[in-house]
């Protein structure tokens, strides 16, 4: 492709897999296979118009993942090429990862080991494990500092 292109860091949902017929510069017909995404966002630009679908070769990068259910979100770190109308722009695709939303794990061991007291409240199968009001204490004391 041709122009200028920032990078930029998409989030979108994988639609489903596909296949595109392309001609190489001898005039010979191949196939080659592509992702389709959709809900996408531009996360440098979140105010920009995305188009319904981006379209991705299936790189190693989706490789790696495994295969993938309709669904599940991605991040992909890519080019949006400025003066490019063909995919909307968007292309090569880098650093495919399943978006995470859900928070790490804290460093401290004590803030740790209150958190799993905490989320193991209730559980059966946890009800021998020990219970320190401490270390449960630390942890929303650490918790209602976070937000």
């Amino acid at each position: 492709m041709q122009g200028t292109y920032e990078c930029v860091k998409v989030i979108g949902t994988f639609h489903r897999y596909g296949v595109q017929q392309s001609v190489d510069s001898n005039g010979t017909f191949y196939y080659r296979p592509v992702v389709y995404m959709k809900d996408c966002k531009d996360l440098n630009n979140i105010d920009l118009k995305m188009p319904d679908y981006l379209l991705f070769n299936l790189t190693k990068g989706f490789k790696s993942l495994g295969i993938l259910n309709p669904g599940i979100k991605l991040k992909i770190n890519c080019r949006r090429y400025l003066k490019e109308e063909r995919n909307a722009g968007y292309g090569y695709p880098t650093n495919i990862v399943i978006a995470n939303d859900r928070p790490d794990f804290p460093d401290d061991p004590n803030v740790l080991t209150g958190m799993i007291m905490v989320k193991n409240q209730g559980n059966p199968e946890a009800e021998k494990d020990p219970i320190n009001t401490d270390l449960i204490q630390i942890y929303k004391n650490w918790l209602a500092n976070k937000e």
